[in-house]
């Protein structure tokens, strides 16, 4: 069966964010927005919070801790790239640098201990913020700081050979066996992340970029695949303050028979797999 998971990039930073010198937004608007549609929906989803917009807005995020629809990950401290990345975009190159090691260390280990001194829970899961192309199967020296954190799943392995987008959907999660972390499993995201389809589509084209992720739905519906799709807080209400995208991909979805899951979930079942089937392994 196709699956769905809806991962959201919590990043806002300040009170408010001007978004394209409009529609100025927040993470408490956001977070608002998505519970209330999430329950109506009874939809799962996953919060992939920056350490620094976790503390900026702890009595909200206290209060989601145990929901049964939206499970709580990480996204570093202050949204450092873990790799640097060489965009190849419309006859441009555009360089951005990754953080050293010991950044990568001090971020995500900061993070973890404000899961749990101000959560009271275990946070498992990692998106990397941007994203890089084939993930981090090149760093094992990133993912030794990654599994010596606790981290078990990883959102890193978004983009493609040029830096950009779309990435294939034949890109699916694989455990990073091969560099010596078998119980890290990696969930690549497929297709566009909807900053850069929204940018193509036009901010204000809601129904056309609804027209393209339903697309994405039929290819998942016909492969038998599972998408890991992203949103960002931010995005997810800007000039959509519904969240009319999200509404739509889920009732299309659940009408061509797709299934919505959450992270830690899919994680599990892929252990228990992998600690079934001993014919096949499942890595890089």
């Amino acid at each position: 069966m196709a699956r769905i998971l809806i991962g959201y990039d919590v990043e806002i930073r300040g009170p408010w964010k001007k978004a394209f010198s409009r529609n100025p937004v927040s993470t408490a608007l956001f977070l608002e927005a998505a519970k209330k549609l999430h329950e109506e929906l009874s939809l799962p989803c996953t919060f992939f919070i920056c350490g620094a917009t976790l503390e900026e807005n702890l009595p909200i995020f206290r209060a989601l801790v145990g929901h049964p629809l939206i499970e709580l990950a990480q996204h570093t401290y202050s949204h450092i790239l873990l790799k640097t990345i060489v965009i190849e975009k419309e006859g441009t190159t555009d360089l951005h640098l990754g953080a050293s090691l010991e950044q990568i260390e001090e971020e995500v280990n900061r993070t973890q201990e404000i899961f749990r001194q101000e959560l009271g829970m275990e946070c498992r899961g990692l998106t990397g913020p941007w994203g890089y192309y084939r993930g981090l199967k090149d760093r094992p020296d990133i993912l030794e700081i990654l599994a010596e954190a606790g981290i078990k799943f990883l959102r890193t392995d978004a983009r493609n050979e040029k830096d950009y987008q779309p990435v294939p959907f034949e890109n699916q999660p694989y455990f990073y066996a091969l560099q010596g972390f078998p119980d890290l499993l990696e969930f690549p995201v497929q297709g566009w992340q909807d900053t850069y389809l929204r940018e193509n589509c036009g901010w204000d084209n809601i129904v056309g970029f609804i027209r393209e992720i339903k697309k994405g739905v039929d290819y998942i519906a016909r492969g038998d695949l599972i998408w890991d799709y992203c949103q960002h807080d931010w995005t997810s209400i800007v000039n959509d303050p519904q969240m009319s995208i999200i509404r739509e991909l889920a009732v299309y979805a659940q009408e061509r028979g797709v299934k919505f899951d959450q992270y830690s979930s899919v994680y599990e079942e892929f252990i228990s797999k992998r600690d079934g089937d001993t014919s096949e392994r499942l890595n890089a």
